[in-house]
């Protein structure tokens, strides 16, 4: 069973398309849970991007959104929309030089969650480009991936009616790496269960979210005060935990660096995270760089199933010349927070 929970953040640093490539994708859309473990349909998701010719894409990212609750056909009952999650399965595909790049290349979280009204990526910002450089004008480039869907057990399944089938409405977007919609489109899920075999568990329920304020950070360098004193951003009530037990969270970067779409670079660490508990929360928080290895940003009791907040801030130091020195453009990463038992 995953105690894990993921969500990815997309951090951007300003410094005062169209697409080659075509996205397309089906589904097995059909999952039917048997036993209070849960279930995993290991074909859920599949999409391409192909195109034809010379072309170079980075930060390409893959997004899904579900539409609307995910609720019974007889409109009785809701699912729980944490309990949904995404796993990348395998890569595969034909490009020229070749070969196309494998899951650790693209960089990506392993298990992405479902969050009601929000926008949560599959691949945040890939690592690896959209890359063919055919030595025939139209020569051929597809790349392939799969993604398997959980169902999360537990003894919430035991509230359901057997043989109830419930609908989830998602829509899936390929972006490039200014943003631009290579393709999107809409796909729906069916979960039926059935007669339920095995004993209700209560496994550990962590749940993180954030405000829609604060998916997309942005910290910008304005004027050559900015610079010279630095800036800082505040999220309020922007972290969203609920845990019925202790908790820890931790925080890193799935780059290596900030990187700009011209391919210059920022070292993690010109940026700092504080978290701060919103009244009420009794929860503890560690200042930290960001970094690519996990940190410990925060650590909690059980919230009894309610939920606690905490400000989020990112701030850069006073006469950084590492960042007086990068040339002006938008530089970003994508960072991953991860709730797990303490």
């Amino acid at each position: 069973m995953n105690s894990k929970k993921f969500f990815c953040l997309l951090l951007l640093v300003s410094l005062n398309c169209f697409s080659q490539v075509n996205y397309t994708s089906w589904v097995n859309s059909y999952l039917q849970i048997n036993s209070y473990s849960g279930n995993t349909n290991p074909d859920a998701y599949t999409f391409t991007l192909a195109g034809n010719g010379q072309f170079n894409i980075p930060y390409w990212k893959i997004s899904v959104r579900l539409k609307q609750p995910i609720t019974s056909t007889d409109g009785q009952y809701t699912i729980p929309t944490n309990k949904i999650s995404f796993q990348p399965v395998s890569s595969s595909g034909q490009a020229y030089p070749g070969p196309v790049p494998t899951l650790p290349q693209i960089g990506m979280p392993l298990n992405v969650f479902l969050q009601e009204k929000q926008e949560v990526f599959l691949v945040p910002q890939s690592n690896a480009p959209l890359y063919n450089q055919p030595m025939q004008p139209n020569g051929y480039y597809s790349l392939q991936l799969k993604y398997s869907m959980n169902v999360t057990g537990g003894s919430y399944l035991g509230s359901y009616p057997s043989w109830i089938s419930f609908i989830a409405p998602v829509q899936f977007t390929a972006y490039d790496q200014y943003n631009n919609v290579i393709g999107k489109a809409d796909h729906n899920f069916q979960f039926q269960i059935g007669a339920l075999s095995g004993t209700p568990t209560d496994i550990p329920e962590l749940s993180l979210k954030f405000s829609a304020k604060a998916v997309n950070g942005s910290l910008e360098f304005k004027s050559m005060d900015d610079y010279i004193n630095g800036v800082s951003v505040t999220y309020s009530n922007a972290l969203i935990v609920s845990s019925n037990t202790n908790y820890q969270i931790k925080l890193r970067s799935l780059q290596g660096q900030f990187s700009s779409p011209a391919g210059n670079s920022i070292p993690l660490e010109t940026v700092k995270l504080n978290l701060s508990p919103v009244s009420g929360n009794k929860g503890n928080v560690y200042p930290v760089l960001l970094s690519a290895s996990p940190q410990l940003i925060a650590t909690g009791g059980s919230t009894g199933g309610s939920s606690v907040y905490y400000d989020i801030r990112y701030s850069t130091k006073a006469n950084d010349e590492r960042v007086i020195n990068a040339k002006s453009e938008e530089y970003s990463t994508t960072l991953q927070y991860e709730i797990i038992p303490q």
